[in-house]
């Protein structure tokens, strides 16, 4: 549950805690690019590098507890 809570406030390092680096590389550059542009357009943006660390550490999640 933490992980999530991390997924929304710093959503590239809570990808990365779960070893997912790619996925992790991936929203830095999201999540940077949404930090850099101001307005409702940035917050979209967090909120996609949001959703999309959630969806990542869900579906690790689902796969460890599958094997």
């Amino acid at each position: 549950m933490l992980l999530y809570l991390l997924g929304v406030l710093v959503p590239p390092l809570a990808i990365l805690l779960y070893g997912k680096i790619v996925y992790a590389a991936f929203n830095a550059l999201l999540w940077a690019y949404a930090i850099l542009t101001p307005g409702m357009t940035g917050l979209l943006l967090w909120i996609f590098a949001s959703l999309h660390a959630s969806h990542v550490i869900y579906n690790a999640r689902l796969s460890r507890i599958r094997h």
